[in-house]
């Protein structure tokens, strides 16, 4: 079971009694959660995200947007300093499963952030629920964990549901009538299929095909040149961010296939498209986040991450920052007392703030996000290739059960 804090809290009384009362009593209600808290130990967040292999920048780009964040907090959250614990799960759910155990029973982690894949969360859930570990999901998108839920996992990302289905609807009513589909051949790529496919075929389209590629290939050409045979019209293709979205776009663009290209959050963006270049111009995507948002905190988030690491911030370096935020906003609610599971849920579920991708804010019943949803595509402006926005959709919930 995860390791929370069970030290008896300190009340403002208390603190008044004990000598000093004259400076304490004219701090008031201001100073005493800071006060308070500093008697606490640590709070301790395992961090769990692939560090190694194909998929390795998406665990990056998440780990700089979780550091951006703890930079402007300055580590501290209610007045309690946050310690992390990294793990690397090698996008191996095995592997993935190890690093919980290891955070719960040796680290005594508090609670758990992460993962980006969706089979190495898939892998973690029934221990995760058994043992009560307090887990914040930060990537993994599989619908599954929207249905399969517990009163401590929360997701604060998103749902492969929210980006396809009003996608497909958006490309039905604005593009085409039929397409193909290209997915990765894992849980997140099965899933992402069906859900672009669904509400498409729902509207009266027609999917010519669905092709699934190992999650190894890094030569697309003889899917690609299945797909130059079936001429569509459009084709919506999910790869994981990354080296796998560069290498897919890179080499659709040497392919001269004509078909319009479409493609889930982080198939292009501000990091993919600096090597992607202009193959990735008319490049269609859905998406909750990119640098081109026009508000306050984003700007605020954009400026310090490009400070630090020198790159454009993308929607995995949204999911890092934001699930920070999270945690800061549940503590803050709670005095910076973890100690009550049930009362941290509850406080977790009721946060809500404006984050870089826009406003937040949890569903109650499935711990999902409720989110704006921009459909994007890739332009140049001012010398530079930009993920635009051409529409959006507020308020997108995923529903609560498979069957809506």
């Amino acid at each position: 079971m995860a390791h929370f804090d069970r030290r008896p809290r300190i009340t403002r009384r208390e603190i008044l009694k004990a000598g000093t009362a004259a400076s304490v009593a004219l701090a008031g209600a201001v100073s005493a959660p800071a006060i308070l808290a500093a008697s606490r130990a640590a709070l301790k967040i395992g961090v769990l995200n692939t560090f190694s292999g194909p998929a390795a920048s998406t665990g990056d780009w998440n780990w700089s947007g979780i550091n951006v964040y703890l930079d402007e907090v300055k580590s501290m959250f209610a007045g309690r300093k946050v310690e992390l614990v990294k793990e690397d799960d090698q996008f191996n759910p095995q592997v993935g499963l190890e690093k919980v155990r290891k955070f719960v029973q040796n680290d005594n982690v508090d609670l758990i952030v992460g993962p980006q894949g969706s089979n190495i969360a898939l892998a973690v859930l029934n221990y995760v629920k058994q043992n009560k570990v307090f887990l914040l999901i930060s990537g993994a998108g599989t619908d599954a964990i929207t249905w399969e839920r517990a009163p401590y996992v929360f997701r604060s990302s998103l749902a492969a549901w929210q980006l396809c289905h009003p996608f497909a609807e958006w490309i039905y009513d604005n593009l085409a009538k039929e397409m193909v589909v290209m997915s990765e051949d894992y849980a997140a790529g099965h899933d992402i299929a069906a859900e672009v496919s669904a509400p498409f075929i729902a509207k009266g389209g027609k999917i010519i095909k669905t092709i699934y590629i190992p999650i190894t290939v890094t030569d697309y050409s003889p899917y690609l040149t299945d797909v130059r045979s079936l001429n569509p019209p459009v084709v919506y293709n999910f790869s994981t961010g990354g080296a796998h979205a560069i290498r897919f776009v890179q080499q659709w663009a040497q392919s001269g296939i004509k078909a319009r290209l479409a493609g889930f959050a982080g198939f292009v963006d501000a990091t993919t498209i600096e090597q992607q270049g202009r193959a990735a111009l008319g490049v269609l995507s859905s998406t909750i986040y990119t640098d081109a948002l026009d508000n306050p905190v984003n700007q605020k988030f954009a400026a310090a991450y490009r400070e630090k690491t020198k790159e454009n911030p993308n929607l995995f370096s949204d999911y890092g920052y934001v699930s920070m935020q999270v945690i800061d906003a549940a503590l803050r609610a709670t005095d910076g007392d973890a100690s009550d599971k049930d009362k941290f849920a509850e406080a977790m579920a009721k946060v809500q703030f404006e984050a870089p991708r826009g406003p937040f804010r949890f569903d109650p019943v499935t711990h999902n996000p409720i989110l704006n949803v921009y459909i994007c595509e890739e332009k140049e402006k001012d010398g530079r290739l930009v993920t635009a926005i051409i529409d959006t959709r507020k308020d997108v919930k995923a529903p609560p059960t498979k069957n809506g």
